[in-house]
């Protein structure tokens, strides 16, 4: 997927070990979680291991759009 969108949208991972101050600061408290950003603002939230590819895929295409999960706009 990130091939596939990489003029629009940047992909990064981080190891949770060395970083759980700043993912206790993100309110991170599940793994897997993936945050979608925006303009540095955060658009919507996935997670838990039950999280299926086409879930992502799909809020991806949303805040692509500017329609991302727990957007109130």
């Amino acid at each position: 997927m990130a091939q596939e969108s990489e003029d629009q949208v940047n992909f990064y991972n981080m190891e949770a070990g060395p970083n759980l101050k700043f993912l206790a600061e993100l309110d991170v408290s599940g793994l897997p979680t993936f945050l979608f950003y925006e303009d540095g603002e955060e658009k919507g939230l996935l997670a838990g291991t039950n999280i299926l590819m086409d879930e992502i895929t799909a809020e991806t295409e949303k805040l692509v759009r500017g329609k991302a999960l727990n957007d109130p706009k």
